[in-house]
């Protein structure tokens, strides 16, 4: 197994910063190409991983820092294997998307100048997104965070019209890197992930509860959940890309690498169930009040990460399916998450609003995103063909065998859940779906755009097929 595919895979995104001054098809051709490079060398790690054996793990350590011991290494194991693939799958998707989709012709931000400029910072937060899931060790985690904050930073804010929700999204984050620096301090040495295991309860406990808090801001789950909704002012295909594949369920990814190797113990499930059915509640609540499409998305991205911290608080009970069933749910969701906001996009480029209120007949007028925002969005409420359906009807039963109250709030709020986001999506439908169009689509949504949002449902309906097996060999690092 060679350890160097993957980090090349992790470091070619970076080269996207050398593209900052280009514009127009050139600066699409580069970014295409070196992202696409980048997924296919990862597609050749990830075939030779399985074809080696997948219950194996391999650990290349790279850089140590003294009493801090490794700061930089790959760990490649089944989790890392397919969330990898999967994250730079998706940014190849959307780069391509992005070719046409940031361009004059969208009517909702026309894009003059500027194309290299997003390229880079998007190349910035994909590198950075890959290195985070590969991580061996905390001070790894919270230097490739930082490094996502700053690309979100300058993402968010990238039409000049979002500086508040840009620094406020940063603030977050950079609170969880704090965080995840404080538990770093706990654990000395001890912070690679492969020695965690061995230190003292006490120890584990102080160092956890910083854990999940930071991965909860990542998340933007409960006291944290506004920056996520405030972020959707930048480009879409960046707010894809972040809901998707990075930021966000990456902070589950994370606390999901720790309880993996600490086996912190029984001690916070109720602490991490109990905030995260709380937040899915106010979710819930939310739904019903947006008419903005990129709004009612971030709220179910939010509500989505919650389902995989609830299954992750059944792991604490020493549940493995708790596990793999959050891999599971990461992983379904990524390509659902895409999807729906690329179909989103798609009314931004044609139409010229998101603004759910004031679209009509789009059957009609955008015939493929129309396809794509229903199934996506039906899928984010948990209903066939789409893959989020497996991962929550595996959350809802193994979480009935949870202790006490947990056996049926658990499962119960995630239900509860699809079905509230379901009947608001049929709403919506019934609303835009028919009638004459309205607004007037000035140009539909290009060939290529159609093309990764037809890929996209294709993957949605075959990956949680593909996966499932693969999940199942996930296990605690003992």
């Amino acid at each position: 197994m060679n350890g160097e595919i993957f980090l090349a895979s992790s470091l070619l995104p970076f080269l996207l910063l050398l593209i900052f001054k280009l514009e127009g098809r050139a600066a699409d051709a580069v970014a295409s190409t070196i992202i696409g490079i980048a997924l296919l060398i990862n597609a050749y790690g990830t075939y030779d991983f399985f074809q080696g054996g997948a219950g194996k793990v391999y650990h290349y350590a790279y850089t140590s820092g003294g009493n801090l011991g490794e700061v930089f290494g790959l760990s490649i194991d089944i989790a890392s294997v397919i969330m990898g693939f999967t994250s730079i799958l998706v940014s190849f998707l959307i780069v391509l998307y992005t070719a046409d989709y940031m361009s004059s012709t969208n009517r909702s931000f026309p894009l003059e100048s500027g194309k290299g400029r997003f390229y880079a910072l998007f190349g910035l937060l994909t590198g950075s997104s890959m290195v985070f899931i590969y991580s061996t060790n905390l001070i790894q985690f919270l230097v490739a965070l930082e490094l996502m904050a700053i690309a979100l930073l300058y993402l968010v804010d990238f039409y000049g019209n979002a500086k508040g929700p840009a620094i406020k999204g940063f603030l977050v984050l950079n609170l969880a890197v704090f965080l995840i620096l404080g538990a770093s301090a706990v654990l000395g040495n001890s912070q690679e992930l492969a020695k965690m295991g061995s230190v003292a309860q006490s120890t584990k406990d102080t160092a956890f509860a910083l854990l999940i808090f930071a991965a909860l801001a990542m998340s933007s789950q409960l006291f944290f959940y506004s920056w996520l909704p405030d972020a959707t002012a930048g480009p879409v295909p960046a707010s894809a890309y972040i809901h998707s594949a990075s930021i966000v369920p990456l902070g589950s990814f994370m606390l999901f690498r720790v309880i993996q190797y600490m086996n912190p113990g029984k001690d916070d499930f109720w602490l991490l169930g109990l905030l995260t059915v709380a937040l899915i509640i106010l979710m819930m609540i939310y739904y019903p009040l947006q008419t903005d499409g990129k709004k009612l998305i971030a709220y179910s991205t939010i509500a989505q990460a919650g389902v995989a911290y609830i299954i992750l608080a059944y792991a604490l009970l020493g549940h493995v399916e708790g596990l793999q069933i959050a891999v599971y749910q990461v992983v379904n969701h990524a390509f659902v998450k895409a999807l729906a906001y690329l179909s989103v996009g798609a009314f931004a480029y044609s139409l010229g609003t998101t603004d759910f209120s004031r679209i009509k007949g789009i059957r009609k007028s955008l015939p493929w995103a129309s396809i794509g925002w229903f199934l996506s969005f039906l899928g984010l409420a948990g209903v066939l063909p789409l893959g989020l359906f497996f991962s929550k009807a595996f959350t809802i039963m193994s979480t009935r065998h949870a202790q006490g109250v947990a056996s049926w709030l658990f499962p119960g709020t995630v239900l509860f859940d699809a079905a509230i986001f379901l009947v608001v999506v049929l709403l919506w439908f019934n609303r835009m779906f028919f009638g004459e169009p309205e607004p007037a689509a000035e140009g539909h949504s290009t060939k290529l755009m159609c093309a990764v949002m037809i890929t996209l449902i294709l993957i949605g309906i075959v990956a949680p097929w593909v996966t499932l097996n693969v999940v199942m060999k996930i296990g605690f690092m003992r």
